[in-house]
C-alpha cells in the first residue's frame, strides 16, 4: 500500500506528521479525532480520503464529507478534487491499471453541509411519514413574516409577557428552532412546568434564583400555543424551516431502518466535520443511518464549542466512543467503542499562544482527558505573544487597539511581533481585529479610520454599521412599520432632511393629533 508520507511525496505537500498519518490510514472502522485548533484537520481529512482511494479502499462517489456550512463543503470538495487529479497524473501506468484504470478518479465525493444533507434525506424518503417530499424550505425572511402573523392574531393570555410584537415574534422563533433541534414537542416543555411546580412546591421559602426559574418558565409556557400556532400555519401552506427539515429527517431515520440501509449502501466511508457543534436532532440522524459499525470520522474539538445557543453539545463529540461502536451491543455482548484518536500538535500558533491556550482549557481538561494539550508545531518554539489590558471605557480600548496596529505597522524592525524572523514589512491585511460581539465594530472602526488605516469589516453584520447602509435599512424598517420611532427619527434628523429636537417634537404632537382630526374630534 502507498502510506501517507509516500503520497505526500507524489503529490508534493508536507508530509504528515505521526498523528496525522495514524488518522489518514486507519482502518475502516469507526473513529473520533480530537483536533486541536491549527492543528490541521481539514487537511487531515482531505488526506485521508485521497489515501483511501489511491490504495483502493473506496471510489470518490462512495465517500460522503458532511460539514456546517457551504464555504467549508466547497473549499474541501474543491481540496480532494485537485488532490485526485494530480494523483491521476503522476501515478505510475501500471500503478494506476492496478486500481482500476482511470477512471477510478472521475467520480466526485459528495461534500455538503449537515442541513443539505437532510434536505437531501427528506426529500428522498419524505412518503414513509406521509409527507409531501415537495414541502418547500423558507428563508428566515418568510419564516419572520408567517410568525409575525401568528403573534398579531393570536388573543389568548399574555399576562406574563410585556414584550414588542416584534420581539413576541422573535422568541417564538427562537423557541420553536431550539425545540426542533432538541426534538422536543410544546408538551414536554409543559410537563417540565409541571414537575417544577411540584419541586417548588415542597420548598419552605424559595430562593430568588428559584423563583426566577419559574417565572422564565411561565413565559415559555405562554409562549407555547403561539409555536403550535406557528407549526400549524407552515403545515397548512406545506412548508418548513430549517429546524424542521433537521428534526423530520432524523425523526424518518429513526422511525425507518430501511434508510440507513439505503444511505450505508451508498456511502462505504463518512466524514463528519466540526461534530462538537452537532445538536440532539442530528446527532439522533447520523445514529440513526451509521451507527451499525459503519466507517465513521468524526473530527472536533470540544474546546472550540459554538453553537450552544442553538442546541448543539460538545459532549457528542466526547460520547462518540460509544455512540457509534465498532462492534455493537449483539446477543449480550458489551458493544467494543469507537478508538479516540487526537491531533495535538497545532501549525497556528507559537508557543506562548499555546501556553495561555492551555491555561484557559484547564478547567475542560479537568473533565475530560480527551482535549489535548496543544504543542506547537516546527519552528514555533518560543514564539508568540500575548498582552493583556483593562479600561475604563470601551473607547479608551478601541484607541489603544487602534495605536497598537499603527505602531506595528510602522516600525522598522528584523522581528515580527510573534518573534519569527521579518521577512517583509507586515501590510494592513496581516492583521485582524476579533470582537466578542457586533457592537464593538463601530467604536473600532472609528478608531482605526482616524489614524488612515483601511479597515474591512467581515460579515452582514459589519456592513450594517456603514451609515450609509444604516439609512437604507432605516428606510426599509419604517416603509414596513410607521410606528418604528428610532429608524424614522434617524432618518428625519440625517442629511436628508436635518430635523431638530423642536421640530420633531412639533411633527410628534402633530401626529398623535391627527387620527382625531380625521374623525373631525
Amino acid at each position: 500500500m502507498i502510506t501517507p508520507a509516500e503520497l505526500a511525496r507524489l503529490l508534493e505537500i508536507p508530509e504528515p506528521t505521526d498523528e496525522q498519518a495514524r488518522v489518514i490510514e486507519a482502518p475502516m472502522a469507526p473513529m473520533a479525532v480530537v483536533a486541536g485548533a491549527g492543528s490541521g484537520k481539514s487537511e487531515t481529512m482531505a488526506a485521508r480520503v485521497v489515501w483511501l482511494v489511491a490504495n483502493g479502499f473506496v471510489r470518490p462517489e462512495r465517500v460522503l464529507g458532511l460539514t456546517f456550512t457551504r464555504k467549508a463543503a466547497a473549499e474541501l470538495g474543491a481540496r480532494v478534487r485537485r488532490r485526485l487529479d494530480t494523483l491521476r497524473e503522476v501515478l505510475p501506468a501500471d500503478e494506476l491499471e492496478r486500481l482500476g484504470g482511470e477512471s477510478l478518479f472521475d467520480g466526485e465525493p459528495m461534500v455538503s453541509t449537515y442541513h443539505s444533507y437532510a434536505a437531501r434525506l427528506f426529500g428522498d424518503h419524505a412518503l414513509r411519514e406521509a409527507l409531501e417530499p415537495t414541502m418547500r424550505l423558507i428563508s428566515p425572511a418568510v419564516a419572520w413574516q408567517i410568525c409575525s402573523r401568528v403573534v398579531d392574531a393570536y388573543n389568548g393570555p399574555m399576562d406574563r409577557i410585556d414584550w414588542s410584537p416584534d420581539t413576541v415574534t422573535k422568541a417564538v422563533m427562537e423557541l420553536s428552532g431550539d425545540l426542533s433541534e432538541h426534538l422536543r414537542t410544546a408538551d414536554d416543555v409543559r410537563g417540565v412546568g409541571a414537575r417544577l411546580d411540584e419541586m417548588f412546591a415542597a420548598l419552605r421559602k424559595p430562593l430568588k434564583a428559584q423563583r426566577d426559574v419559574l417565572a422564565k418558565q411561565a413565559v415559555r409556557e405562554q409562549l407555547m400555543p403561539l409555536i403550535e400556532a406557528y407549526g400549524r400555519a407552515k403545515s397548512v401552506k406545506e412548508i418548513v424551516d430549517h429546524g424542521d427539515q433537521m428534526a423530520l429527517a432524523a425523526r424518518i431515520a429513526h422511525r425507518h431502518p430501511e434508510v440507513g440501509m439505503i444511505e450505508r449502501s451508498r456511502f462505504s466511508v463518512v466524514l463528519l466535520d466540526e461534530y462538537q457543534d452537532t445538536s440532539q436532532a442530528q446527532l439522533v440522524l447520523l445514529r440513526s443511518l451509521f451507527a451499525s459499525g459503519h466507517p465513521v470520522t468524526a473530527v472536533g474539538d470540544p474546546c472550540q464549542s459554538i453553537y450552544g445557543w442553538r442546541g448543539a453539545s460538545a459532549g457528542n463529540l466526547l460520547r462518540f466512543a460509544s455512540d457509534f461502536p465498532v462492534q455493537p451491543s449483539i446477543g449480550g455482548r458489551r458493544p467494543v467503542p469507537a478508538p479516540v484518536v487526537q491531533l495535538s500538535r497545532s501549525f497556528r500558533n507559537g508557543e506562548r499562544i499555546l501556553d495561555a491556550a492551555a491555561r484557559i482549557q484547564e478547567e475542560l481538561r479537568a473533565d475530560t482527558e480527551a482535549v489535548p494539550v496543544l504543542v506547537p508545531g516546527a519552528g514555533r518554539d518560543g514564539r508568540g505573544r500575548v498582552e493583556c489590558a483593562l479600561f475604563d471605557t470601551v473607547e479608551e480600548e478601541a484607541d489603544r487597539i487602534a495605536a497598537r496596529i499603527a505602531a506595528l505597522l510602522t516600525a522598522d524592525q528584523d522581528t515580527a511581533p510573534d518573534g519569527a524572523p521579518q521577512v517583509e514589512p507586515l501590510r494592513f491585511s496581516d492583521v485582524a481585529v476579533l470582537a466578542r460581539k457586533r457592537s464593538q465594530f463601530p467604536l473600532l472602526r472609528r478608531a482605526l479610520e482616524a489614524r488612515a488605516i483601511p479597515v474591512e469589516v467581515v460579515g452582514l453584520g459589519g456592513l450594517l454599521t456603514v451609515p450609509e447602509v444604516q439609512d437604507v435599512v432605516a428606510t426599509m424598517r419604517v416603509m414596513h412599520d410607521p410606528s418604528a420611532g428610532a429608524s424614522l427619527a434617524r432618518l428625519l434628523t440625517g442629511p436628508r432632511w436635518r430635523l431638530g429636537p423642536r421640530d420633531l417634537v412639533a411633527l410628534g404632537w402633530r401626529a398623535a393629533r391627527w387620527p382625531r382630526n380625521r374623525r373631525g374630534t
